[in-house]
């Protein structure tokens, strides 16, 4: 008796991972990156959930690194990415990137709009805009590649997600 008891509780919860397994994957369709769109500096954009306005981008390129120093002014209309909400998603979606190598995300401060240095972590939609953000990127990698480096903010639209960049130089 004990034997059977055990038994259907082992089929049942087979079953029960089973169609969790079976809803979980149930679209996996994934497109990852379906467009880049380029934008100027100035240039107000509506995305899917998010505006944004690249203010400035300055690159400097030192001995060892490539530094890039972006300014970004950001308005939050529900957007959501990766498990997070609002300017926190935002900003852990924007890289500086150099194709066909490395991209790397900003550091792990941002400067908010009134000169004070806010972890990311700490972002809201209602800290003081506009953001200023710092990347880094190794100069050797900078040096090998011929297309040019630029500056991408990720926006998820589904499935997928729209590449908005600037090129910086």
């Amino acid at each position: 008796m004990k034997r059977k008891v055990w038994l259907a509780a082992a089929i049942v919860l087979c079953v029960l991972a089973g169609l969790r397994y079976w809803q979980v994957n149930a679209n996996p369709v994934y497109r990852g990156v379906d467009k880049e769109i380029f934008v100027k500096k100035g240039q107000e954009v509506h995305a899917p959930g998010i505006d944004f306005k690249i203010l400035s981008a300055k690159m400097v390129k030192g001995k060892e690194n490539v530094y890039l120093t972006v300014k970004v002014d950001l308005k939050d209309r529900g957007y959501y990415a990766d498990g997070k909400h609002g300017i926190i998603a935002a900003v852990s979606n924007m890289y500086f990137n150099m194709p066909y190598s490395i991209s790397n995300q900003s550091d792990l401060y941002v400067v908010d709009g009134n000169g004070h240095k806010v972890a990311i972590g700490y972002l809201t939609s209602k800290t003081p805009q506009p953001l200023t953000l710092k990347f880094d990127n190794v100069r050797s990698w900078y040096d090998t590649e011929n297309t040019p480096a630029r500056f991408s903010f990720l926006v998820g639209d589904g499935n997928g997600y729209k590449k908005y960049s600037i090129l910086l130089e």
